[in-house]
């Protein structure tokens, strides 16, 4: 989870209507720094009621970014959104071409008000300095818990149809432990993402996660706080 400090001041500056520079987003976990900026992006857009279309993502193909595509992608920013803000993403940077880099400078220096920029990339390697000058940069740490799990997504899909009797049976009734709750509110979060739903509660579950791992949570409660509210 994103530093509860940077939030803040995302929100402050734009409180007074001041521009926001580039926020590049550092971490040897690709996937949970990806992860993480999204659930920080989706945040800030529901403070201010801001739908969550206004997200402009470049995801990581794993491919190079061309310069016709970040042109393309850039564009967006010349039009006002009709909010305060809108957020532009970019996974992994550090698959620009020199082209590509070059191309969107002007973008990165002087976004507007109205636009806010995240970058992702595992370190400051292979990225541009005239990229790195104007950005600020916050380095992310923590590792990720277990990946996609088909029976939890299973009983999240009958939860998300109004048919919760099979989850609420299998955690009232098994014997389950810290980390297979942990994995079930972790599949609840990529459960969100990949399906558009329940994107109220994932800040809500993160912070929820931490305080298990981290305060002694009792996770049985929190799932069954879940398990009657998603």
């Amino acid at each position: 989870m994103v530093d509860n400090k940077i939030l803040q001041s995302i929100i402050n500056k734009i409180n007074k209507d001041e521009w926001i520079s580039p926020c590049l987003f550092l971490g040897k976990n690709m996937e949970l720094v990806n992860s993480q900026v999204t659930s920080l992006a989706q945040e800030l857009l529901q403070n201010y009621n801001i739908p969550l279309t206004y997200i402009y993502r470049l995801d990581d193909s794993g491919e190079k970014i061309k310069i016709a595509e970040i042109k393309s992608f850039v564009q967006h920013g010349n039009s006002l959104p009709g909010y305060t803000f809108q957020i532009f993403l970019i996974e992994n940077i550090s698959r620009l071409t020199l082209q590509s880099s070059n191309s969107c400078l002007k973008f990165f220096e002087e976004p507007g008000k109205h636009n806010i920029i995240f970058l992702t990339n595992n370190s400051e390697s292979w990225i541009l300095d005239t990229i790195l000058s104007r950005v600020q940069t916050y380095q992310l740490w923590g590792k990720i818990t277990k990946q996609e799990n088909p029976f939890f997504q299973s009983l999240l899909t009958d939860i998300a149809n109004k048919k919760p009797d099979q989850a609420l049976n299998y955690f009232y009734k098994a014997k389950i432990d810290k980390d297979e709750y942990l994995d079930f509110l972790w599949n609840i979060i990529l459960f969100a993402k990949k399906n558009f739903v329940f994107l109220d509660k994932i800040s809500e579950v993160e912070s929820d996660m931490q305080g298990i791992k981290q305060n002694n949570v009792v996770a049985k409660y929190v799932v069954d706080k879940y398990l009657l509210t998603l």
